[in-house]
């Protein structure tokens, strides 16, 4: 089976982000455990990060969804298209947040560069996989 990924980064609604975080979960579980796809989401400080993998037929509409959906701002694709395997296997939609898991704290110790698009990329993929284990 051939499988695709979206990888990106938005801003949040700050007055309602919390909420949102807990609808864009909620309704991304229930949507990828239907359809096969798997992934994992990172809310902090206003800010969404999240990978979400699947068969491409049934990733785009989702992808297609995501762009369209007001609660985020700012999307940076981060990365999109072919992967050989799963990153994210085991969750139809796995999830850490600021609070227990600071992004912020990994950058800075990863010694992330953000002007190196790929390299900053690189190093929020390993957040993300981290956060999974």
């Amino acid at each position: 089976m051939q499988l695709a990924h979206l990888f990106y980064r938005s801003s949040g609604r700050l007055d309602a982000f919390d909420r949102d975080c807990d609808d864009i979960l909620s309704v991304a579980r229930q949507r990828n455990g239907e359809a096969g796809l798997t992934g994992f989401l990172h809310a902090e400080d206003g800010m969404f990060l999240q990978w979400i993998e699947g068969a491409p037929e049934l990733l785009d509409p989702v992808i297609a969804s995501i762009l369209a959906d007001t609660r985020h701002r700012d999307i940076t694709i981060l990365g999109q298209g072919p992967v050989a395997a799963r990153k994210f296997p085991s969750w139809s939609m796995g999830f850490s947040q600021g609070r227990t898991a600071p992004l912020f704290e990994w950058l800075a110790k990863d010694d992330a560069n953000s002007r190196d698009v790929t390299a900053y990329a690189q190093s929020l993929q390993r957040f993300l996989l981290a956060r999974a284990a």
